[in-house]
């Protein structure tokens, strides 16, 4: 019998030290009675579809609706992500108002332990998880059309819902929306090596909400410029952007007398994306760098299916 036990408890101690090698005794609490009291709501501590940039709409309704499936790759350091994502963009109004529904069926990652502790994620490391991720719902409108001298102006208005789970610190379990101004203009070629250049931006404003009790949600302004070359059946899209939190957090550095936490609220990333066109079936790929509280390069491909409004 005692062989028995012995055994047993050989057997056990290297899962029994696994579990005491994490420690959260010394981890913040944000305020609340949960395991994810922990963590801490900003896109510098969550996974790379918690907090997104916009994409860039490029002030442009259209006149097709469109259907898009795809799937991103997403590294850093100790943290590699694969998810799929679809969307459906409904042209309502043909040049004039668009919904567009867009979400991650699963996402499929694996984050270290040393990553977990950096991020105060509760559970440990047991090898690779799939969940299901957000839904965002959009509405575009198109409030001016380009003249000669006049851009175009669309305005947008997105909510995230809470589908996606903070059990792994991969979503916020809790709303984000945003709205935006865009303003694009092109300008057309003949006999040159561009058919058509387009220049954009937008600017507006970002709420999400945090898991604090002293300050409920974190906000700022949101940016972004684009640039669009086509040629032919090619388009070149390149955009640069991200929003800046006003940073709740910085309160708790009160109740701590010195300079530990930290916003993690201001997201910057660089986009370049190359579109194939074609009667039906449009083909993509990108690539997207991060830069400040955004840690990830991410790899996207996409297929789109385009189909006319009526």
């Amino acid at each position: 019998m005692h062989k028995i036990i012995i055994t047993i408890l050989i057997f056990l101690i290297p899962f029994l030290t696994n579990a005491q090698n994490r420690s959260s005794s010394d981890w913040i609490n944000f305020g609340s009675s949960h395991a994810s009291k922990w963590l801490q709501i900003a896109p510098g501590k969550l996974g790379p579809n918690a907090l997104i940039v916009p994409r860039m709409d490029y002030a442009k309704i259209g006149n097709e609706s469109k259907l898009e499936i795809g799937s991103h790759y997403h590294q850093m350091r100790g943290d590699t992500a694969i998810n799929t994502f679809i969307s459906y963009y409904w042209n309502i109004a043909p040049g004039r108002a668009a919904v567009e529904i867009y979400g991650y069926p699963t996402e499929t990652f694996r984050t270290s332990n040393d990553v977990r502790d950096e991020r105060q994620i509760y559970l440990d490391d047991n090898g690779w998880v799939t969940h299901g991720g957000d839904l965002l719902i959009s509405t575009y409108i198109q409030i001016l059309k380009g003249q000669k001298f006049l851009p175009d102006v669309t305005i947008n208005y997105s909510l995230k819902t809470t589908t996606g789970s903070n059990r792994h610190g991969r979503y916020t379990d809790a709303s984000m929306n945003y709205f935006y101004f865009a303003m694009g203009k092109s300008f057309f070629f003949e006999n040159l090596f561009l058919d058509e250049v387009r220049l954009a931006t937008l600017c507006g404003f970002y709420v999400w909400q945090t898991n604090k009790v002293e300050m409920a949600q974190d906000e700022g302004p949101v940016f972004e410029f684009g640039l669009q070359l086509k040629k032919d059946w090619f388009n070149f899209y390149t955009e640069l952007g991200g929003y800046k939190g006003y940073n709740a957090y910085n309160f708790l550095n009160r109740l701590y007398d010195e300079k530990i936490i930290f916003g993690n609220n201001d997201p910057l990333i660089v986009r370049t994306r190359i579109e194939k066109t074609g009667n039906r079936f449009n083909f993509t790929a990108e690539y997207q760098h991060g830069f400040r509280d955004y840690h990830y390069q991410t790899f996207r491909l996409g297929v789109i299916y385009h189909f006319d409004a009526n």
